[in-house]
């Protein structure tokens, strides 16, 4: 099949999407690996993941899989995990996110898309785990990271609602079509 004809103002447009899902990611790294201070060490939620999950259902063209599998290294070299499992673990999760998303066109749930995402991220969390377990790691206890998975689950719609509602990305589709049969001043079309 050949490539859909995409003209260059949408060509930009997901570019410029591309581009933000990279430094909204790497922002939420650095947040992640930034210190603390003197606060005691509690579960932090990976807000890298939160980012990924909200790109990949609600603008999937601005996440594509090389993108994606390069954030992923990146999140693992950044935050210490295990470099190469926790980018395929992450990786597999997105994938089957976007399935959800190709599967389910909108409008879908906002519950729904928060239930999948952090069934996702458990995934990531017990595919890690079981990769360390059989490569000779040393995996961490099971109860040490149920926290992280719940600071995590609490987070995703939290990060959803900023990135929806205060940076305006991922607008609904529905907003998105009925935007594009909106009259335009002049006769121009919507591209």
């Amino acid at each position: 099949m050949s490539a859909p004809v995409v003209g260059p103002v949408a060509a930009a447009r997901r570019l410029a999407a591309m581009a933000a899902l990279a430094a909204l990611v790497l922002g939420a790294l650095l947040v992640q690996a930034a210190p603390m201070g003197p606060l005691p060490d509690g579960p932090v939620p990976d807000l890298a993941w939160c980012v990924l999950a909200f790109f990949v259902l609600r603008k999937p063209q601005a996440a594509p899989l090389g993108l994606v599998a390069l954030l992923a290294i990146l999140r693992d070299a950044l935050l210490g995990g295990p470099l190469g499992a926790g980018a395929l673990s992450v990786l597999l999760a997105t994938e089957a996110l976007r399935w959800r998303a190709r599967e389910l066109p909108p409008p879908r749930s906002v519950w729904g898309d928060w239930v999948w995402a952090s069934l996702g991220y458990a995934g990531v969390l017990g595919l890690q785990w079981l990769l360390l377990g059989v490569s000779l790691g040393h995996p961490p206890a099971l109860s040490a990271l149920v926290p992280h998975l719940v600071a995590t689950v609490l987070a995703i719609p939290l990060v959803a609602g900023v990135l929806r509602y205060g940076l305006r990305i991922g607008a609904s589709p529905r907003q998105d079509d009925e935007a594009r049969r909106l009259p335009r001043p002049f006769g121009r079309s919507a591209s």
